[in-house]
């Protein structure tokens, strides 16, 4: 069970080591990260998301993150309303999504094998929605950059389809629903950008891996991490108990509730004019948090 955080944990060094030494640099996490959600990501959605079972009581799992951001968004403009421009769309975004196809997957599939990719898929499926388009039209409703830039629901739509994760959903959903399958040498190219996956998005993690937090803490993200560990937790309590799925299945979804902030807020805040820093800090600090709260959960749950 310790393995794969092992494992992981020591990946995301690895590419630390790397930026330290100056072998790699943290702008190089751009470029790789380009290639994880256009590529390499895609493919394990493709891969496995396409013929994965999909059990009639799991048909309400994309629903929790959708709720969740929601209500996050809720919450966060009444802790958040008063915070600066450059700030308070920050806030907001932070208190919407979950990083799982960027953090998640690489440790699921070492704890649980394709069962753990298929239901964190499925949490994704939704989440993907919050983070695409939600997260994305609140940064750019906020944003303290011109009004000109603003797309409104039409062009916040077109980002959403537009966007290879989410097109890799689609068309994995329509093969499964209609049993389809894809040809041999497909799933073979697939299955090879898949496996690159697991350590391109740990070295990202490393690289992006940053342990200045001090002023950002003090700058106002304590509220944040209370708004977003809280009602993880809540969650979490919720399904655990009210959920009726198998142990396994309860386990993984549980695991998706408390991760960090999505790897998109900090490409977004640069977008919009926010405090790239403070971003940068976020999903840091949640980085680290959930990493040892996931280890926690599987010791206890």
């Amino acid at each position: 069970m310790h393995v794969p955080f092992l494992l992981s944990l020591c990946t995301i060094l690895f590419g630390y080591l790397l930026k330290r030494i100056g072998f790699l640099a943290a702008d190089d996490s751009r470029f790789l990260s380009r290639i994880v959600m256009n590529i390499t990501f895609p493919a394990v959605i493709l891969l496995t998301f396409s013929s994965a079972p999909m059990p009639r009581e799991l048909l309400l799992v994309p629903w929790i993150p959708v709720l969740s951001g929601f209500a996050g968004l809720g919450m966060g403009v009444l802790l958040f309303r008063k915070q600066s421009d450059h700030l308070r769309g920050l806030m907001y975004m932070g208190s919407i999504g979950l990083n799982i196809g960027m953090f998640a997957f690489p440790i699921l599939r070492g704890l649980f094998g394709d069962l753990g990719v298929q239901v964190a898929a499925m949490v994704d499926f939704g989440n993907a929605f919050m983070i695409f388009g939600l997260a994305y039209m609140v940064g750019d409703r906020c944003s303290p950059l011109s009004e000109s830039h603003r797309r409104g629901l039409s062009g916040t739509l077109k980002i959403i389809f537009r966007s290879v994760p989410m097109i890799a959903y689609i068309v994995s959903l329509v093969i499964n629903i209609s049993g389809l399958a894809f040809p041999p040498f497909m799933v073979s190219w697939l299955t090879i950008a898949g496996k690159a996956n697991q350590l391109f998005v740990l070295l990202v993690l490393g690289l992006v891996l940053n342990f200045n937090w001090r002023h950002h803490l003090s700058g106002g993200l304590i509220p944040l991490l209370l708004l977003r560990y809280g009602m993880g937790l809540f969650l979490v309590g919720a399904v655990w108990f009210f959920l009726p799925v198998e142990y396994a299945l309860r386990k993984i979804i549980c695991i998706c509730l408390i991760l960090p902030t999505p790897f998109s807020i900090v490409p977004y805040s640069i977008e919009f004019g926010y405090d790239r820093d403070t971003a940068g800090a976020a999903m840091n600090i949640t980085l680290v948090i959930s990493f040892f709260l996931m280890w926690a959960m599987m010791i206890f749950l």
